[in-house]
């Protein structure tokens, strides 16, 4: 019988403007929890991450890579169950190495899954905030939120689905409207990954 998992996901150095609460099942692998998060925060995934727990980091690696000597372990063939997390547990994830991405994930609650509500899950439970910018850093983030706040100025970024530019309102979350596609974008991107593997 699978356990559900509600993980707290704060985006570093921003925890208290943007974060999410994650519902995901413990036999769901350590890979989809990341691609979870990806998609939670509106990111494209379109850079490597990693997801580190117990001093240990699961990683896809692409390539034969050396990241100091340090072993990367199969996220896709992990289980977040095998990672025996309890509540309270912290792990991390690092999202585009060249731009800097952090957020901090939080353990909040195990509970027993109900049968037959597999397909519920991952879901978003609560948040607050827009996602991250792609091709942008956590410091240029931190600048806009601080403009916006300070003169209710809108940068305009490039929206890929549309194609053009559009206002982007980092107070902008809508619970519903995330869990709509959610889904969908869970699996698109585990596809990115996992096909390209």
């Amino acid at each position: 019988m699978a356990d559900v998992y509600k993980f707290k996901v704060r985006l570093c150095e921003l925890e208290n403007v943007i974060w999410r609460e994650i519902e995901i099942t413990s036999v769901s692998s350590v890979a989809k929890l990341g691609y979870s998060i990806l998609a939670a925060f509106e990111s494209t995934a379109s850079h490597l991450f990693n997801i580190r727990c117990n001093g240990k980091r699961y990683e896809i690696v692409f390539e034969e890579d050396d990241f100091d000597d340090e072993l990367a372990i199969d996220p896709i063939k992990t289980k977040l169950s095998a990672l025996k997390l309890r509540i309270g547990d912290k792990l991390s994830m690092e999202y585009d190495y060249g731009a800097g991405w952090e957020f901090e994930i939080e353990l909040l609650s195990v509970t027993d899954m109900k049968r037959g509500a597999g397909t519920h899950y991952p879901y978003v439970t609560a948040g607050k905030g827009r996602g991250i910018i792609e091709d942008t850093s956590p410091y240029e983030l931190a600048e806009i939120i601080e403009k916006t706040d300070k003169d209710n100025s809108l940068p305009k970024i490039m929206d890929m689905c549309i194609g053009e530019e559009v206002s982007w309102d980092y107070r902008k979350f809508d619970l519903e409207y995330c869990n709509v596609f959610f889904k969908d974008n869970v699996w698109k991107i585990q596809n990115a990954y996992e096909e390209y593997e």
